[in-house]
């Protein structure tokens, strides 16, 4: 039998506040990235910082304030590549980055499992939205022929939109905290 693990804001109502801060500060970042394409530092730094404070105050602050580091360290160390290969803004790994202060290591890797299958499905809508069935099909085609495709994509798509990535990173990152060691 699997243990069941409670919610990171599951317990005393300070984790219900604090619970409201993550997603409130999480669904802010989302509505910016879809109306502007940009993530407010401002907003990535009172994440960062508010996880660092909930998770010293939730273990013993020592223990507490390196599980938040923890979590940011993997964090980036997942989602980097892609901005060195330019399939994710520095936004978006900033994000991530500062959400993972809240979720430690282990809910770090977990939010990011499910924040690419998000991603995915999300680019699908996307590609089906702007190429069309037929398009979406040659351009999975080419990707499984020439996965390069997928960073220097075939065919014009200067009129369409980026992506908000921070949606799907978001939706992983609630994921893992609503319902952490799902995965691992």
């Amino acid at each position: 039998m699997t243990a069941v693990h409670p919610s990171l804001f599951a317990g005393p109502a300070w984790k219900l506040g604090a619970g409201a801060v993550f997603f409130g500060l999480l669904a802010a970042i989302c509505v910016s990235d879809i109306r502007t394409r940009r993530i407010p530092n401002k907003l990535v730094l009172v994440l960062t910082v508010s996880g660092l404070v909930v998770s010293a105050i939730g273990r013993s602050p020592l223990a507490g304030l390196a599980a938040g580091v923890g979590g940011i360290a993997v964090g980036l160390a997942i989602w980097l590549p892609s901005w060195l290969f330019k399939l994710l803004g520095a936004g978006d790994v900033k994000m991530y980055a500062a959400a993972s202060a809240w979720l430690g290591m282990r809910g770090s890797l977990e939010g990011a499992v499910f924040g690419a299958f998000a991603g995915g499905l999300m680019a699908l809508i996307w590609m089906l939205r702007y190429r069309g069935m037929r398009g979406s099909a040659l351009t999975l085609w080419a990707a499984g022929v020439h996965p390069k495709s997928l960073i220097q994509p075939i065919g014009d798509l200067s009129s369409a939109p980026a992506l908000p990535y921070t949606v799907a990173l978001s939706v992983g990152a609630g994921i893992a905290a609503c319902f952490p060691h799902l995965l691992f």
